[in-house]
């Protein structure tokens, strides 16, 4: 079985004393069309410096819960992340230090800067990934819908939302540890 998970907010937190709704409202657009902001100038260089190691934990349970899915040998696991390229050399450091990138079998960065939900279609179908674990509902909702046969998983705390439509092939989640115990 092949797995995809994204990045940002599974294995590795927003900066602290930012909230949640701020950065997404910074990074997406919706206008009944799923559209992710490239940055101008200023904004890549204060995120540039948001993504220091120092401001960007680990989510330790996540990746505790990676290490096991990892060590099974019937699963392919891979990281497909929406980050743009300005922010490469940060992501390296972060790697570098953490040593995550042993438990994937690939690993694939939107560092040429397409919009992250049509890089992550693409990047799933091309390798066939069967389940994709995700925090970001929107993309899911876009990749679910373009995907009916593959199974998502929205990574969140919070509960859908009776207003808004989910296709049956999002499932939610709290963390990894229960991917594994309730989808694996």
């Amino acid at each position: 079985m092949k797995i995809g998970f994204d990045f940002d907010k599974v294995f590795v937190d927003y900066p602290p004393l930012i909230p949640n709704f701020i950065i997404d409202k910074l990074y997406k657009k919706k206008n009944h069309n799923l559209v992710y902001r490239f940055p101008g100038n200023l904004e890549k260089k204060l995120r540039i410096l948001s993504h220091t190691s120092i401001f960007r934990s680990p989510i330790k349970n996540n990746i505790k819960a990676l290490s096991k899915i990892s060590a099974n040998k019937n699963l392919d696991v891979y990281l497909i992340s929406g980050r743009f390229g300005f922010l490469k050399e940060k992501t390296n450091q972060w790697f570098v230090k953490h040593k995550i990138d042993k438990y994937f079998k690939k690993i694939f960065f939107n560092f040429n800067n397409e919009q992250p939900h049509i890089f992550k279609d693409r990047i799933i179908k091309n390798l066939g990934v069967e389940k994709y674990i995700d925090d970001d509902l929107d993309l899911l909702i876009h990749l679910a819908t373009n995907n009916p046969k593959i199974k998502f998983f929205w990574l969140s705390n919070k509960i859908f939302s009776k207003h808004i439509q989910i296709p049956k092939n999002i499932f939610p989640i709290k963390d990894i540890k229960q991917f594994i115990e309730k989808h694996l």
